[in-house]
């Protein structure tokens, strides 16, 4: 079982933690949870090319660039 959690230096479950905790942000209306999924998605691309996982990596590509641009046009009026 720790080989499994292991195998792939647990970048694949801090990629899973950060873009939960990020969206859980996100719905509270805090920016900075675009930031933080923003920063999962940088785990997944780093997970998708250590499995070659094409659709992976295109994938977070594009949704880490989504989540760049929710953080920059996110209306001053709905920060906490």
């Amino acid at each position: 079982m720790l080989t499994i959690l292991t195998q792939h230096y647990g970048i694949d479950i801090l990629a899973m933690l950060l873009t939960f905790w990020g969206i859980y942000w996100i719905g509270d209306k805090r920016r900075n949870g675009f930031a933080l999924t923003f920063l999962g998605n940088c785990f997944w691309i780093i997970f998708a090319i250590m499995t070659q996982g094409i659709a992976l990596l295109f994938t977070n590509i594009v949704i880490a660039m989504l989540n760049l641009r929710g953080y920059l046009k996110w209306e001053k009026n709905l920060v906490r």
